[in-house]
C-alpha cells in the first residue's frame, strides 16, 4: 500500500538521530574531525533531510494541489537517500576516502533524482496563486538541495587529497546546506503545518514571505562570499539573521496562541525557536571572527533548531502517520489522545540537555559536556520510541474495541 506519507524514512530519521547522539558520546572519549563530520552529515542527511523528502512526498501535491509527475523515481530516491548516508557517515568516522566518494556520488545521483522529479511536479500551472507561490517556494528549497548535494561531492572529492581550492567552499556547502535548504523549507512548511498543530495560524500572513526572502537571499549571498568576502558574507549573515528574528516573532506569536489540548508541542516548537535565534546570533559572531561560534552555531542550528522542529513534527505529523497507517487513511484520531504525556515531556527534556551539552561542548570544548550529551540524546530517542510503541498499542486496541 502507498502511504500518503511513507513511515520507513520517519523510522529512519530516528535512527540517524539515534546514531546521532552516539557518535556525540563517542566524540566525548576519543575526539576526531572525522567523528565531527560523521555526526554533521548524520544529522543534515540521516536525521533531517531523510524526514523532509518522506514528509515531501506529501507536502508536493497536498500543498499546491498539482498531481506528481515521476513520484515512483521520487520515492525510491527517497529510499536510497539514507542508506547512501549510512556509507558517506561511517565512511567519514573511519576515514575511508573511497567509500566517501562513492556514497557522496550516489547521493548526488539519488538527490538530483528526487529534486528533477519535485521539480518537474512543481512547474505544472498551479489552480490558484496560493498554491503557485507555494510551488516556486518549494521548488527553489529544493534546488538549494540539489546545490548542496553537488558541492558536497565535489568536497568529498577533495577529502582525501586536500585540495585547498575546493576545500575552501566548505563553509559555502554548510550555508547552503543548513541555510538555504533545510531552514527554508522548514520555516516555509511550518506557515502551513502549524495550523492542524496549534489549531491556529499568523496574525501577520506577509511574514513569512519577508523572513523566507531573508534567509534565502542571505544564505545564498553568505555562501557565495564566505571562500573570499568577509564584508559580503557579513551581509549575507546579517540578512539572514533578519529574516530569523521575523520568522521568530510569528511563530513564536503562534505557538502562544495555540488551542489544541498539547501542551508538550509547544514547548518543542517554542525550544526549537529559541536555538534558531541563537544560532543565527552565533552565525553572525562568527562572521566577525569568532570562530568557535561557527561550530556552535552549527550545532544549534542543526540539532537544536532543525532536530527539534523536526521532532515536534514527529510529535504531530508522525504520530498521524502510524494511527492512519494502522487504521486507514480516513481516521481522525489526534495525536494527544495515543501518546503518553510523560514520555512526550521526557523526550523534550532530554533533547534539551542533549543540544546544550553539545552545544556547550562546543563553545568551550570541554569533554564531559559532550559525554552528558550523548547519554541525554539517546534517552530523547529510547523516550521518542516508547511512545510510538504506545501509540501503536492504543491505536490497536480501540480498533479491537471496535471504536474506528
Amino acid at each position: 500500500m502507498r502511504h500518503w506519507i511513507p513511515p520507513a524514512p520517519l523510522a529512519a530519521g530516528l535512527a540517524y538521530q539515534l546514531a546521532a547522539w552516539l557518535i556525540v558520546l563517542a566524540y566525548a572519549f576519543v575526539p576526531s574531525e572525522g567523528l565531527a563530520l560523521a555526526w554533521v552529515h548524520a544529522v543534515a542527511l540521516g536525521w533531517l533531510t531523510t524526514v523532509a523528502l518522506a514528509v515531501l512526498l506529501f507536502v508536493v501535491s497536498a500543498f499546491t494541489d498539482l498531481p506528481w509527475r515521476g513520484e515512483n523515481v521520487a520515492r525510491a530516491a527517497a529510499a536510497i537517500v539514507p542508506l547512501a548516508t549510512a556509507l558517506l557517515v561511517l565512511a567519514f568516522a573511519a576515514g575511508a576516502v573511497v567509500a566517501l566518494d562513492l556514497a557522496a556520488a550516489v547521493l548526488l545521483v539519488a538527490i538530483g533524482a528526487y529534486v528533477a522529479m519535485a521539480v518537474r511536479t512543481l512547474r505544472q500551472p498551479a489552480p490558484a496563486r496560493t498554491e503557485a507561490a507555494i510551488a516556486r517556494a518549494l521548488a527553489v528549497a529544493l534546488s538549494m538541495l540539489a546545490l548542496t548535494a553537488l558541492l558536497g561531492a565535489m568536497l568529498a572529492g577533495a577529502y582525501g587529497g586536500g585540495d585547498a581550492r575546493v576545500l575552501a567552499l566548505a563553509p559555502s556547502h554548510a550555508l547552503l546546506g543548513i541555510g538555504a535548504w533545510l531552514t527554508v523549507l522548514v520555516s516555509g512548511v511550518s506557515v502551513q503545518t502549524f495550523r492542524p498543530m496549534f489549531g491556529t495560524r499568523s496574525r501577520w500572513p506577509r511574514a513569512h514571505v519577508a523572513s523566507g526572502a531573508g534567509l534565502l537571499i542571505g544564505a545564498v549571498m553568505a555562501a557565495v562570499a564566505a571562500p573570499w568576502s568577509a564584508p559580503m558574507l557579513r551581509i549575507g549573515v546579517a540578512l539572514g539573521a533578519l529574516g530569523t528574528a521575523i520568522y521568530a516573532a510569528d511563530a513564536l506569536d503562534i505557538v502562544r496562541r495555540a488551542t489544541t489540548p498539547h501542551p508538550a508541542l509547544r514547548a518543542f516548537a517554542g525550544a526549537a525557536v529559541a536555538w534558531l535565534i541563537v544560532a543565527a546570533a552565533c552565525a553572525v559572531a562568527a562572521s566577525w571572527g569568532i570562530t568557535p561560534l561557527g561550530r556552535a552555531a552549527v550545532v544549534a542550528a542543526l540539532a537544536g533548531w532543525l532536530g527539534g522542529m523536526v521532532n515536534a513534527h514527529l510529535h504531530h505529523l508522525g504520530v498521524r502517520v502510524v494511527v492512519t497507517f494502522l487504521r486507514g487513511d480516513d481516521d481522525e484520531t489526534r495525536p494527544w489522545e495515543v501518546l503518553d504525556p510523560w514520555l512526550t515531556w521526557l523526550a523534550l527534556a532530554a533533547g534539551q540537555i542533549a543540544v546544550a551539552g553539545a552545544f556547550a561542548g562546543t563553545v568551550w570544548d570541554v569533554r564531559p559536556a559532550f559525554a552528558i550529551a550523548g547519554i541525554a540524546g539517546v534517552v530523547a530517542v529510547l523516550a521518542m520510541l516508547a511512545n510510538v510503541l504506545t501509540v501503536r498499542r492504543a491505536t490497536l486496541r480501540e480498533r479491537a474495541d471496535g471504536s474506528v
